[in-house]
Order: structure tokens, then sequence, then C-alpha cells
């Protein structure tokens, strides 16, 4: 995950939301114990019938962050996942930003179609088709890489994936407010000169 503190206030956040292709870690469901995977274009399908996606915070949707109807939230799909960029202006996110507090990605969808293998070692989940309900911000440590969360609903699925934030200050505005600094100081010295 990036995460861009831009001079206008507002942070800007870019990672990846999901691996396609990549197993999960053990997940728990109605079915038991499963591993469980994205299959490639099912995001991009899911984006394609989608109207809107919102950004929420800890998959709360009293806490929207951003959404693609807003124009603040850009989500596609390449050959590594599902991409996520959000512009935020949540002074409690971009505080968490600037602190290092954000924690990984996670994503609401629902099942539309899917895959089940036992090889008799482990079930194995294979996300065909889905839903894309939301995708999420974590300030909370999630239990395990790619893991369930609490489901606000019996048909949705949340999941999660860590990526350790990479905190960029805008660089242009560091060294405008170290000119201002540098301008003050000058000032300073120049009038105590003259007092003097």
């Amino acid at each position: 995950m990036q995460v861009e503190v831009r001079s206008d206030g507002k942070v800007e956040i870019s990672g990846y939301v999901n691996a396609i292709d990549r197993y999960s870690k053990e997940l728990y469901g109605s079915k038991g114990k499963f591993i469980e995977k994205v299959a490639p274009t099912v995001f991009q399908r899911a984006l394609e019938k989608a109207r809107n996606v919102d950004m929420l915070l800890n998959h709360d949707v009293r806490r929207k962050l951003a959404s693609i109807e807003e124009g603040t939230l850009a989500l596609k799909e390449d050959n590594i996942g599902l991409h996520a960029k959000a512009v935020i202006s949540d002074t409690e996110v971009i505080e968490e930003a600037r602190c290092g507090n954000l924690k990984g990605w996670s994503f609401g969808f629902r099942a539309l179609s899917d895959s089940w293998q036992n090889d008799g070692s482990v079930v194995k989940r294979t996300l065909e088709d889905i839903d894309l309900m939301e995708v999420s911000l974590l300030t909370i440590e999630p239990a395990y890489i790619a893991t369930s969360v609490q489901v606000r609903s019996e048909d949705v699925e949340q999941r999660c994936i860590r990526d350790k934030p990479d905190v960029k200050e805008n660089e242009e505005e560091i060294e405008n407010q170290r000119s201002l600094v540098a301008t003050k100081v000058w000032l300073l010295k120049l009038k105590s000169c003259k007092n003097t």
C-alpha cells in the first residue's frame, strides 16, 4: 500500500486489495475449513457490472471514505489482482495514514459462482463470479493474511489481505515548507540586525 499525503491535506492511497489466482490462508465457513482463490478476470467482470463500489473503513457502512460514483475511488484488475487508488479527506484516516496505522485491505463480496475441490488434504474453493460489494481500508490488524472477518449478512463475505503501507509526504510541499521556514528565519535575523 502506498500512502501520499498531498498538499491540499487529502491522502491518496493506492495498492492491491487482493491478488488473483493465489490461495488464501485457511478460512472457515458453513462447509468447514477451506482455502480460497479468486480466478483471473473475476474482479474485472464484477467491476463491469457494478454501478458503484464504496471504500469503507473496517467494513463499516457508516464510514464511507470514497466511491467510484463520486470519482474518489478507482478500481481495476490487472495481472496481479484488484488494484485500488483513492483520494480520502476523512481526517481520522488521514491521521492514521500519517502515523502509519493503516494495516491493509479487505473486500466484501457475494459469490455468484464458485467451484470446490477436495484432494483429501485440503478443501479448495475458486471464486469464478462475484458481486463486489465494497473494499475496505483496515486500521485494525487482521487475524491472518487473507482471512475472513466479521460478516454483515449471511451471503456477503469479506476477505482481507495485509500489505504494509509506504507513507510518502508530498516532496514539493515539504520543500515549500522548508523554504518558508528559511525565509522566516532570514527575516527574523534581518529584523534583529536592524534593532541593534
